[in-house]
């Protein structure tokens, strides 16, 4: 435990993100150490553990390293960490504590995973490293708190949530913000309708069903639903293999590539408009088609790929291109996400 503020220091503390690529990820700048050496973090609801390029990485040319020496707030650690996510990426090193800083909200004696080694994925993407903002129970190293759960237990915010807001990249480059202890009302449209978590470790909560909706045609529902985790450290969403299956029977000519993964024609917004929606609490959900088609396949003239794909055998995963359509809060202290339609 740290030590607890007083009531006069809880904060609010907003985080503007930027968009890398075609939204396959969002990231903001991070402090670590006193004073703040500043590092380009994804934010990821789906993992727990903070880590970034350490000075003895051969291999993280590309990004810029954590020096301990800068520090007066380091201290050493040693212990061996490594952590590896849905996609096979990974990172491996060891673990120091040093003070964690998103503008006036500040976490001492953090620890973090400094990376001596990383996967392919990682060393040629425009991240630094990660932050982890789900439950303590999910960090791959054993017996740490969270960053997350550090600023709940220790009241550091005003409030015990923080909430996502995500979109396409204005002129400025602003992509979204974290908010931290607060929620903003400009932000979405209607009132937030609050789930229960499914379970209490990562963000999971329970999905009654999927359904295309499509313009003057009308609802179709699929047979998908169960266990779902509101994941901002993925990009698409993730479905089991039949699941993936059942929506894109919704969508003429999709097939399976087994070089690409599923694919559609790019002017499938023209032939299906509509959109996909999620019934979550008895409310819909929707994500426009327009969101569902992704980047071009390079070689295949007309094709793009799909934001829906397979990989996820037990539940589904709602990553950003959910989250671009649907404003959500996390809260930590009542274990609960509450969500709304975004408004852009």
């Amino acid at each position: 435990m740290l030590n607890v503020p007083g009531k006069w220091l809880q904060v609010v503390e907003s985080l503007p993100v930027k968009e890398y690529g075609f939204g396959i990820e969002y990231y903001g700048e991070v402090g670590v150490g006193t004073p703040p050496q500043m590092f380009k973090l994804d934010l990821d609801t789906g993992s727990g553990d903070v880590w970034l390029a350490g000075q003895q990485c051969e291999v993280c040319s590309r990004h810029k390293k954590f020096n301990p020496k800068k520090s007066s707030s380091y201290k050493a650690e040693g212990r061996k960490w490594g952590i590896s996510y849905g996609d096979g990426s990974f990172a491996s090193g060891y673990t120091i504590r040093d003070t964690v800083t998103i503008g006036n909200l500040t976490v001492p004696n953090q620890v973090i995973g400094l990376a001596t080694n990383e996967s392919r994925a990682y060393q040629i993407d425009t991240v630094d490293g990660l932050l982890g903002l789900a439950y303590s129970g999910v960090s791959f190293i054993p017996g740490v708190t969270t960053f997350l759960d550090n600023i709940i237990e220790n009241d550091y915010l005003s409030e015990p949530v923080f909430s996502v807001y995500l979109k396409d990249k204005d002129k400025d480059s602003f992509a979204g913000e974290y908010l931290f202890g607060a929620i903003d009302k400009t932000r979405f449209t209607g009132e937030l309708t609050w789930v229960p978590l499914h379970q209490p470790k990562f963000w999971e909560i329970e999905l009654d069903g999927v359904s295309f909706n499509v313009n003057g045609v009308g609802k179709e529902e699929m047979n998908i639903g169960g266990p779902a985790i509101i994941d901002t450290g993925t990009t698409l969403i993730v479905m089991s293999e039949e699941q993936a299956k059942e929506f894109h029977r919704g969508i003429p000519s999709a097939e399976n590539s087994d070089i690409y993964g599923w694919i559609m024609p790019c002017n499938t917004e023209q032939v299906v408009p509509g959109n996909l929606t999620f019934t979550i609490g008895g409310v819909d959900f929707a994500v426009p088609m327009k969101n569902l088609i992704r980047e071009p396949v390079k070689g295949l003239d007309g094709w793009c790929f799909s934001a829906v794909t397979s990989g996820a055998p037990n539940f589904v995963i709602l990553g950003d291109v959910f989250l671009r359509s649907n404003y959500v809060v996390f809260d930590r202290r009542n274990a609960r996400v509450g969500i709304a339609p975004s408004k852009h």
